[in-house]
């Protein structure tokens, strides 16, 4: 399975753009937590999905969760490409 493969059944970019912005608003507050950001990306996808292509079907909810929680991953990997040592 090549990574194009991957990305197409288990990611919706749509999701994963739209967490990583609410992710990036919810680090620069200082009033919630940085520990459950993860998380509650996780949950934002379970429920932006469903939201956008009107199934509500567990594969769906699954897909929007997953691509919630990447947009986390998708944040360090950009912060740490960035870092400059």
């Amino acid at each position: 399975m090549e990574i194009t493969e991957i990305i197409t059944q288990f990611l919706m970019p749509l999701v994963l753009a739209a967490c990583y912005a609410i992710g990036a608003a919810l680090k620069s507050t200082e009033r919630y937590p940085n520990k459950y950001i993860p998380a509650t990306m996780l949950l934002i996808g379970a429920v932006l999905a469903p939201l956008a292509t009107g199934d509500w079907s567990a594969q769906t909810i699954m897909i929007g969760a997953i691509s919630g929680w990447a947009s986390t991953g998708l944040n360090q990997t950009i912060k740490q490409l960035s870092n400059k040592e």
